[in-house]
């Protein structure tokens, strides 16, 4: 599902900020969010408009003026040109409180009024993902790792790789209590999906995605973009086959790359890797569980994202939001700020992922983008 970067929301609390005068921190039902406001700007029971960290608004919209000088974000073409400009909502910190997102007053948006508590706004505001933009625009700014689009990801068949954050999902606390989850290490790179199968294309059953586009093997100027390079790399054509035959079935490994020209590259990494984090049964229509998708990846000599945990009791343990984003903190297997962590259910019970995002690694990476 598209991520909802923009909901009707009611305040929950407004707490003013100690040593300030003109400052608050507010709150709203039923999200984990905090957003730093003006003092009695909104009070408990207040309907607003939320938009979500990654939020990219139409820089074109005089409600969003006040933040151009410090939010608005362009990508410039390899000839300079303007290709887009919008404005990006971040993590930021002020006065020592952290603020994630942007709340605007419901009357400012007329069109919205009479609207339920979270209905998604985001297509009607005409608010985009911001890495979505990088990622679409990645050809035309001379992104190292740019790819050439030969068509959508193929979302009838396999999930796409996003996963909705614990702040969104704070129910989970009393719902989620008893099961376990394997807990892995949230690699901050470039998601890529690597699949076999007949099903989603006879024609041409193998074939590489972004998050949001199947791939072109070669560029147009002769060169093989980074996400094919990993097939050669690895020998993916030949063991997905075998994984294919292992499982009697069709599968997508997906995983995260990482390396120069990625991200910025924040682990340091000298060359390209693909670090697998699930795999997607097409035929059955289910995620394998986590252990066996390891095993395989054992198997198959193909790398796994560093495993924290195989088998936590992720809401017995910890009871609070405050307490589970502090565990999502922490260093990465290469000794740097990690991004954050992923959690996907190890039991036999419907399957459920989630992933927390280290407040630490957002605000240090806010401030280099």
């Amino acid at each position: 599902m598209p991520r909802k970067l923009a909901s009707i929301v009611t305040i929950a609390t407004c707490d003013p900020i100690p040593d300030t005068e003109r400052l608050s921190v507010t709150t709203m039902v039923g999200k984990g969010w905090q957003v730093v406001t003006g003092r009695d700007e909104y009070m408990p029971g207040q309907k607003a408009v939320y938009f979500e960290i990654d939020s990219y608004l139409p820089a074109e919209d005089p409600r969003y003026e006040f933040l151009k000088e410090r939010c608005l974000r362009k990508f410039v073409s390899k000839s300079g040109q303007v290709l887009k400009e919008g404005i990006r909502i971040r993590t930021v910190k002020l006065r020592g409180v952290i603020s994630q997102g942007l709340l605007m007053p419901l009357e400012n948006y007329q069109e919205l009024i009479g609207m339920a508590d979270g209905t998604d706004v985001t297509e009607m505001l005409h608010v985009e993902h911001y890495d979505e933009i990088v990622e679409a625009l990645r050809p035309a700014t001379g992104n190292p790792v740019a790819a050439e689009c030969m068509g959508r990801f193929p979302s009838d068949y396999i999930p796409k790789t996003d996963e909705e954050r614990i702040q969104n999902l704070g129910d989970y606390f009393e719902t989620m209590k008893g099961r376990a989850f394997e807990v892995t290490e949230k690699n901050d790179g470039s998601s890529v999906t690597v699949f076999l199968s007949a099903t989603v294309d006879p024609e041409n059953p193998f074939g590489v995605c972004s998050r949001n586009l199947r791939l072109k093997p070669v560029m147009s100027d002769g060169t093989v973009p980074v996400p094919w390079q990993l097939v050669e790399k690895y020998g993916l054509r030949e063991k997905l086959a075998r994984a294919n035959e292992l499982n009697h079935s069709e599968l997508a490994f997906q995983g995260e790359l990482v390396g120069p020209g990625v991200n910025g590259n924040r682990d340091l990494y000298t060359s390209h890797e693909w670090h697998v984090f699930r795999i997607w049964d097409i035929k059955n229509r289910q995620f394998l569980m986590p252990g066996h998708a390891q095993y395989l990846c054992e198997d198959l000599d193909i790398p796994y994202v560093p495993v924290i945990s195989k088998f936590m009791k992720v809401f017995d343990e910890i009871t609070s939001m405050d307490a589970l984003l502090k565990f999502a903190e922490g260093k990465t297997a290469r000794g740097h700020e990690r991004e954050g962590l992923v959690f996907k259910s190890a039991d036999d019970k419907p399957f459920v992922s989630f992933k927390a995002v280290s407040n630490a690694y957002l605000l240090k990476a806010d401030r280099r983008t």
